[in-house]
């Protein structure tokens, strides 16, 4: 498989919220090193990699939150390296500000030259606070939309399709809209961290079909498909390409710090080869675990993840999880 991209991540920051499809799992501690420690790493990493493999794509990038005082030295290192952190910033799950905070952040954002910011909605204020784990957050995210249309900064608001949440969809489309200048992107959880354990809430193609046309025009432009569809399509699909992702603690960072950056790739490219070499072939997935009757909608990823996940579990396999974002992991495409 084609290695196409290495990134490194330093989950440095804490997260306020507790999202229930939480990627990463994160439940208000760090796991990561010190900020300028993991960017002088990367800094050195990086360098190597488009002197000795231009081809090859590199960034930098920090989680759980971008709620720090060092934000500013992370949008402008990510400006050193043209990493999508110098344009563009997912603001979930910030500490409360006072309104004028909030517009002095955001002021600041868009001088740093921050081009557009995400903000996730899950539905109306109450299910959205029971969603994101936090009482007070729907009103704070508004607060938040409010502060970035007046500093000029512009806006894309994301907002996760569950079955829980389709009849609430116009109304919180029309509320959001109310504030100008915004777009508009919905999206299917994914099933990895926490979004694993939403698979009852993942909707169908008829599910999707009755939303207005105002939302089904705004959601991704990534292919989705029902499982029927994609087990009927499974001999004509393979993954050839991957994008790796270090993930730095404070127990693998010395060992990395050490090596050259040739030899960090080599040992992601390893874990990710281990894992796949104990992974039936996709047709061997869809003919064991494939459900022919199953309308729910899926990216292809997403599907496969979770064939996977019942093969591991199925076999008692105690293979390094590659699709933990949590550790280390990769991303087949």
């Amino acid at each position: 498989m084609k290695t196409t991209y290495l990134g490194i991540a330093n989950y440095c920051v804490p997260c306020q919220a507790h999202c229930h499809h939480c990627l990463l799992s994160s439940c208000g501690q760090v796991s990561g090193v010190d900020f300028h420690r993991s960017t002088a790493f990367a800094r050195r990493v990086i360098t190597e990699l488009k002197e000795n493999r231009p081809e090859l794509g590199s960034s930098f990038y920090i989680g759980y939150c971008m709620d720090t005082p060092d934000l500013w030295e992370y949008i402008r290192f990510s400006g050193e390296f043209d990493a999508p952190g110098a344009g563009f910033l997912q603001m979930n799950g910030f500490a409360f500000r006072d309104d004028p905070e909030l517009l002095a952040l955001m002021c600041r954002i868009r001088a740093e030259g921050v081009k557009l910011i995400d903000l996730t909605f899950y539905g109306t204020e109450e299910y959205h606070d029971r969603f994101a784990g936090r009482k007070g957050d729907y009103r704070f995210m508004t607060r938040m939309l409010s502060a970035a249309v007046q500093a000029e900064l512009p806006v894309n608001i994301s907002i996760p399709l569950l079955r829980s949440n389709l009849d609430q969809m116009r109304e919180l489309r029309a509320l959001l809209s109310a504030y100008p200048g915004i777009r508009f992107s919905f999206f299917l959880p994914h099933s990895k961290g926490r979004g694993r354990t939403l698979q009852d809430q993942r909707i169908t193609r008829r599910e999707f079909d009755t939303l207005p046309e105002e939302i089904r025009n705004t959601f991704v432009k990534i292919p989705h498909q029902t499982e029927a569809e994609w087990i009927a399509d499974i001999g004509s699909r393979a993954f050839d390409e991957r994008a790796l992702t270090l993930v730095l603690d404070q127990e693998n960072i010395a060992r990395f710090e050490a090596m050259p950056a040739e030899e960090v790739l080599s040992f992601m490219e390893g874990l990710d080869d281990r894992y796949l070499s104990q992974m039936p072939s996709l047709p061997e997935l869809a003919a064991k675990y494939g459900d022919p009757g199953n309308e729910q909608l899926f990216r292809i990823r997403d599907l496969v993840l979770k064939w996977q996940q019942r093969f591991i579990a199925d076999t008692g396999n105690t293979i390094y999880d590659m699709h933990d974002e949590s550790h280390h992991f990769s991303v087949h495409m």
